[in-house]
């Protein structure tokens, strides 16, 4: 029996991810340090199957531990779980740049690292990392932006190194979703505003916007799709925010050669 392993699964786009994935048939490994249970009940009470692991991914032999006791073998990984330090560069202390490069780039490899060759022994699969469009374009927090950059630089590098072992792997950049990372910005009515406003789409990302995205990379449809990251930001990052300024800049024509 196969299974598809989440990391992140407790919350936000972990859990869409599980909930949506879960939708093949195959058991679901929901891996985080806090909310998996919910999440499996969730998962279950939709007639899914899920088992749930209390985990650090920075965490090299619990993680190993966890990937023994998996419900089959893993031909599909997620890796979702992040967090953000929202501190610019003199702001941010070396604790909290190790902390979200742990996290965010160094939790990856520690699941890369440790599920290839289980994944490789089951005839190869499918994995997608969660990055962000902070690592296309400057966010405001340093460690965040260059965690995510390191995952796509991570994930391009692998892509031809994992080819021969029957394994893809992609990722996808997500711009500004409502999940539980992003509840303290967006509870602020001036920056939700502004944030809207600099979506050419008209809305905030939802979690599920993204797990649709994953499901897509991770199955069947992208058989022939490696290395490549999808930015699913409703626009954000496609062009440059005039703000104000935008619809003099649109309407004017000079009459001057």
């Amino acid at each position: 029996m196969d299974c598809t392993v989440i990391t992140g699964a407790g919350s936000g786009i972990g859990r869409a991810c599980a909930l949506r994935l879960s939708e093949t048939g195959a058991p679901v490994a929901l891996l985080d340090v806090a909310g998996a249970a919910e999440t499996r009940g969730e998962v279950e009470a939709r007639g899914g199957e899920a088992v749930e692991f209390t985990v650090d991914v920075t965490d090299d032999d619990a993680i190993r531990e966890v990937l023994d006791r998996l419900p089959g073998n893993p031909r599909t990984l997620v890796n979702a779980a992040g967090i953000i330090v929202r501190k610019t560069l003199l702001e941010c202390s070396l604790e909290e740049w190790r902390r979200v490069l742990d996290v965010n780039l160094t939790g990856y490899f520690v699941l890369l690292r440790n599920i290839v060759p289980r994944m490789a022994d089951a005839g190869g699969g499918s994995i997608v990392q969660v990055a962000s469009i902070a690592g296309h374009t400057g966010y405001g927090f340093s460690s965040y932006t260059a965690s995510k950059g390191g995952v796509l630089a991570l994930t391009r590098q692998l892509a031809a190194e994992l080819a021969g072992k029957g394994i893809r792997i992609n990722s996808v950049s997500p711009g500004v979703v409502e999940s539980g990372l992003n509840r303290d910005t967006l509870g602020n009515e001036l920056i939700r505003s502004a944030t809207v406003d600099n979506i050419p789409l008209g809305r905030l990302g939802r979690p599920d916007d993204i797990a649709r995205v994953v499901a897509f990379l991770a199955g069947p449809a992208s058989e022939f799709v490696t290395g490549a990251d999808l930015v699913a930001d409703g626009g954000m990052i496609s062009t440059i925010h005039w703000g104000a300024a935008g619809g003099e800049l649109h309407s004017f024509h000079s009459k001057e050669q």
